[in-house]
């Protein structure tokens, strides 16, 4: 097997197409808007008699203000391969690449069947929880798996009035950003980029893989209340960021669009929505509450971390917690 050329769009399209755990972070759209943003993304690829088998693209995030080592390597979800030899390839040629300039290679894979592989090459595993909606069944039904307080709550953001649109010009774009901004301040979460985010309108929207949408009270304009980012690729929609003006958050202004958001995308032939992270398994977490109401489907992800440096590992850390208070 080689590593050969990097694949043009159609060809990677094509094997994506093949790949059930295939994601939007997998894509070439999502690495344009990477780099567009100005991040260092890499892309591995491995071949058997020319044909593309495997592919992982890397993001690469500077933790220490130092030339070497002062990165970490991410990839959001995970790596694709058509078997475990060429899994194993690909993992080769990344430990090879990043074990000189990473401190660490972290990834989240939604199955467990490569656990014991990737323990055996020394990597460490975390569980964590994830929750999915079934948007694959008539919008009734899916109201209906809503818990008593979250219908409660949907009508009470309805006495209050609002409607919803999606982000399409750069002032709308700034008011998202803006709300998204202020609620990872307020909860002590890593913001979204404000150079990411315009990469991804610029990138995704046009391909309809991405739909930023905007509440605002019904009485006039008024002002963006609330914002969530979605993700979309091959029938998953991915709730990626969202944020809330502190303000109206007792207005449940924020139930009330995920409640547009599932039907809006149920409308639009989406299969799943992955409400993201619940926290690890055996901690509380108030969000994973939030999700399961809506009827979202608790699974275990697991977390993958190969360490190259573990004190320089720990020093960033420690610095960035630092630099990042809650």
């Amino acid at each position: 097997m080689g590593s050969g050329r990097p694949p043009d769009d159609d060809e990677w399209r094509e094997f994506l197409s093949a790949q059930p755990a295939a994601s939007v972070y997998h894509t070439p759209e999502f690495r344009r808007a990477l780099r567009l943003a100005g991040l260092t993304v890499h892309v591995e690829t491995v071949r058997r008699a020319g044909r593309l088998v495997g592919l992982g693209l890397v993001l690469l995030d500077r933790l220490l203000p130092v030339p070497l080592l002062g990165q970490k390597a991410f990839a959001p979800a995970g790596l694709l391969a058509v078997d475990e030899e060429a899994l194993e390839e690909l993992l080769d040629r990344l430990d090879r690449r990043l074990r000189s300039r990473c401190l660490y290679f972290e990834q989240y894979l939604d199955h467990r069947g490569l656990d014991g592989l990737l323990a055996g090459r020394g990597q460490r595993t975390d569980r964590h929880r994830n929750f999915l909606v079934d948007l694959d069944r008539p919008l009734e039904q899916i109201r209906a798996s809503y818990s008593r307080g979250i219908r409660r709550n949907i009508l009470a953001a309805e006495v209050h009035g609002f409607h919803w649109r999606l982000a399409r010009t750069p002032d709308e774009l700034a008011s998202a950003h803006a709300l998204l901004l202020e609620t990872s301040r307020r909860v002590g979460a890593p913001p979204l980029p404000w150079g990411l985010l315009k990469a991804v309108h610029h990138e995704l929207v046009p391909a309809g893989m991405c739909r930023i949408y905007l509440a605002a009270p019904s009485s006039g304009r008024g002002p963006v209340v609330n914002a969530r980012v979605e993700l979309l690729f091959q029938g998953r929609a991915i709730d990626w960021y969202t944020g809330t003006s502190e303000s109206w958050a007792e207005s449940q202004v924020g139930t009330w669009l995920v409640d547009q958001i599932l039907a809006d995308l149920h409308g639009r032939g989406l299969r799943v929505f992955d409400f993201g992270g619940g926290g690890r398994v055996g901690e509380s977490y108030g969000p994973a509450e939030f999700k399961r109401r809506f009827g979202g489907q608790e699974i275990e992800i697991s977390r993958h971390m190969q360490v190259y440096h573990p004190w320089l590992k720990r020093l960033a850390r420690t610095g960035w917690r630092l630099l990042h208070p809650r």
